[in-house]
């Protein structure tokens, strides 16, 4: 089954370029002028004329902060071409993120004291909800989408749809520096856009001291600075078990509750997830100081020690790993992990019940794991079953780094995170793989000539016959 889910993602990858180039020459496309203008730039538009996109929504629907988070750059370019400003809805849980980081758009209740006319309790009362499919829909025409307020909604990666069109690829190399058709630079821009950082607030004596593990000017620096300035940390890892509480928000004072964690902590997989990390560790530190990890405690040789930040759904599974790390004389006085300590880890999907279930301590942890995530150099990921699918937590935090020259997955180049992602062979076998990421459209040119024939031919009320 996991080689099924690895052809389908490696299929999934390479989609859109297969269908881009097989039938753009045969499909109407009637594109509408767009406006390209970067949300965050500001601009000269009359206050009567503004138009609004918001983010986020009070009724999660069941989706998780990562979910969102990951569908988020496709609405930052719709916005972009449609001329609107991004807002974030005040009590969604996006909004929730933003009042503990600094975000870089202003909350729907900022907005609507200064654009009463905009922004009332009528309009909000029914603002229509958009999707990725409408984005493209408008652009091909066959969707009008006027309101001056809309809501982005969706919970899947969609961070290619403006590939599709040759003016839209062309805004966004405009607005971002990017190469045409490079997807992930483009979502880097649009993530630090949003994800500007520091925390907002100085935290209690006793929120801090749960942040555990490395010293406490690194701690204050991650929490104080803005995220382009702060620290960052060598290695991350994010452990997704999915457990049955968990995704059910089941109290925990749950009878099957420690039944079900104590014997996945039993299990011949917790074995084979523990052993393969911190075998990938080991190696990984071996490359990064190389003469650090043989080193006696009172070497010269010794460098800065490397810094790990954990990160995973249940407590419980941290506390083992945390403590098998600990207990590696390999990694003695060589490492520093990092975590939040936690007395339960629930799921967002029900804002409400995460904040009575955690003593208001969860959103705050989630929150920093995330952002910690986002701090990695390198990020060893797993989830259930060691498929290939990425968590979106994990997946989103992954793509917030990094700069404006040409994605390499392979060299790394242009990403600030590296992602590995620990799945099974077809034997069965551990592996880690790189995160999945769009596939660069190197016959872009030649899509675009084809594009542009066909239009040729079509304003001639010819056909057009394209061989090859």
């Amino acid at each position: 089954i996991n080689s099924i889910i690895q052809s389908f993602n490696r299929m999934r990858q390479a989609f859109p370029a297969l269908l881009a180039a097989a039938f753009i020459p045969f499909k109407a496309i009637s594109l509408q002028d767009i406006i390209c203008h970067d949300p965050d730039a500001g601009g000269t538009i009359q206050n009567k004329d503004r138009k609004f996109m918001i983010m986020g929504s009070q009724n999660a629907g069941g989706a998780g902060l990562g979910n969102l988070l990951i569908f988020y750059p496709a609405a930052f370019y719709f916005a972009a071409i449609t001329g609107r400003d991004i807002i974030i809805s005040d009590q969604s849980v996006l909004g929730e993120m933003c009042s503990i980081i600094q975000c870089g758009f202003p909350f729907v209740s900022q907005l609507s004291l200064a654009f009463p006319k905009i922004l009332n309790n009528e309009t909000l009362a029914r603002v229509d909800e958009i999707k990725a499919y409408d984005f493209g829909k408008y652009m091909e025409g066959s969707r009008s989408i006027d309101s001056k307020v809309v809501r982005a909604g969706g919970y899947q990666p969609k961070s290619d749809w403006w590939l599709w069109y040759n003016n839209t690829v062309h805004c966004v190399k405009k607005l971002t520096g990017c190469d045409l058709g490079d997807v992930m630079c483009a979502e880097r821009h649009a993530y630090q856009r949003l994800i500007r950082g520091p925390f907002k607030s100085v935290l209690t004596s006793k929120e801090e001291a749960r942040i555990s593990g490395v010293p406490d000017h690194i701690k204050h620096a991650i929490l104080t600075l803005p995220h382009a300035y702060a620290p960052r940390l060598d290695f991350a890892i994010h452990l997704r078990n999915q457990f049955h509480h968990f995704e059910q928000q089941a109290s925990m004072t749950d009878v099957g509750y420690r039944q079900e964690v104590q014997e996945w902590l039993n299990s011949s997989e917790c074995k084979m997830v523990f052993s393969s990390i911190e075998h990938k560790l080991l190696e990984q530190f071996q490359i990064l100081r190389p003469k650090s990890l043989n080193a006696s405690k009172t070497s010269s040789d010794i460098a800065d020690p490397v810094y790990v930040y954990l990160a995973a759904d249940n407590e419980e599974v941290k506390d083992r790993f945390a403590h098998l790390l600990g207990n590696n004389s390999e990694f003695s006085d060589k490492m520093k992990i990092m975590r939040v300590e936690t007395k339960f880890i629930f799921h967002v999907k029900n804002l409400a019940r995460l904040k009575s279930e955690t003593d208001n301590e969860g959103l705050m942890d989630l929150v920093f794991d995330w952002y910690a995530l986002s701090l990695a150099n390198n990020i060893f990921s797993w989830r259930k079953g060691s498929t290939s699918l990425v968590s979106t937590f994990v997946h989103s935090a992954q793509k917030v780094s990094g700069t404006t020259e040409r994605t390499d997955n392979t060299l790394g180049r242009g990403i600030g995170t590296r992602g590995y992602q620990l799945l099974k062979d077809r034997h069965g076998r551990p592996k880690f793989d790189l995160f999945w990421v769009y596939t660069f459209l190197d016959d872009f040119k030649r899509r675009r000539q084809l594009s542009s024939l066909w239009q040729h031919h079509e304003r001639l009320n010819e056909p057009l016959v394209v061989f090859g």
